[in-house]
């Protein structure tokens, strides 16, 4: 099943959006609310040994408790590195605050303003388009990915070839828990395959203001 990570550090903000969100998703997903980490590379190692999740809701202020080391968004730069695509939002009640790191997410959502009604009706619908946009690439690249392994088999790749199965390889590794293990190289070839499906990302995506 599908799976929704939120991250807080407070036990009391995870119980209470653990309740919203699982009315909001339905039965569709999985809704997981997570602690944080003490560090960074222990956090993003729990989250590669989730699978099949298709978004991330995280709070800013993972530091508020003294357990973390890492802000929300610190936590979001690491997570790009894995996965360029994936829907993630910041939940937080100082929103006022990260509008300059609206980069690296979708959209910032302010606590205060998630309650169930037609607002929450309306971030529903654009969640879904997101969830349903990702899951699409996921599976252009997956298909993709498996086009250019048989291929190899059976054949010979071209030079532009491997170096996109490279990096669509490089994709799929799920346990690398430090940005420094990952070479420069590694990570352009890993950018450049993301790229390469951009065009498909910006197609599903045009209308999405629009509705």
């Amino acid at each position: 099943m599908d799976k929704i990570i939120f991250i807080d550090d407070d036990s009391d903000v995870r119980a209470t959006y653990k309740l919203s969100m699982d009315i909001l998703f339905s039965n569709d997903f999985e809704v997981i609310c997570l602690d944080v980490e003490r560090s960074i590379d222990e956090m993003i190692q729990v989250l590669n040994n989730i699978p099949e999740k298709v978004t991330y809701f995280i709070d800013e202020k993972l530091k508020h408790s003294g357990k973390a080391k890492y802000t929300g968004v610190d936590l979001i730069e690491r997570i790009r590195i894995f996965d360029s695509k994936i829907p993630i939002y910041i939940l937080t009640s100082y929103a006022g605050e990260i509008e300059k790191y609206l980069g690296d997410i979708e959209f910032v959502i302010d606590k205060n303003d998630w309650d169930l009604g037609e607002d929450e009706s309306h971030l529903s619908k654009r969640f879904m388009r997101h969830i349903n946009t990702y899951k699409d690439i996921k599976s252009q690249q997956a298909k993709r990915f498996e086009f250019l392994l048989e291929k190899s088999i059976f054949s010979t790749l071209t030079e532009k070839e491997l170096e996109e199965f490279k990096a669509l390889d490089l994709s799929r590794v799920k346990n690398i828990t430090s940005e420094g293990i990952i070479s420069d190289e590694s990570l352009d070839e890993l950018n450049a395959a993301s790229d390469e499906l951009d065009a498909i990302f910006t197609e599903l995506s045009e209308d999405d203001d629009d509705k």
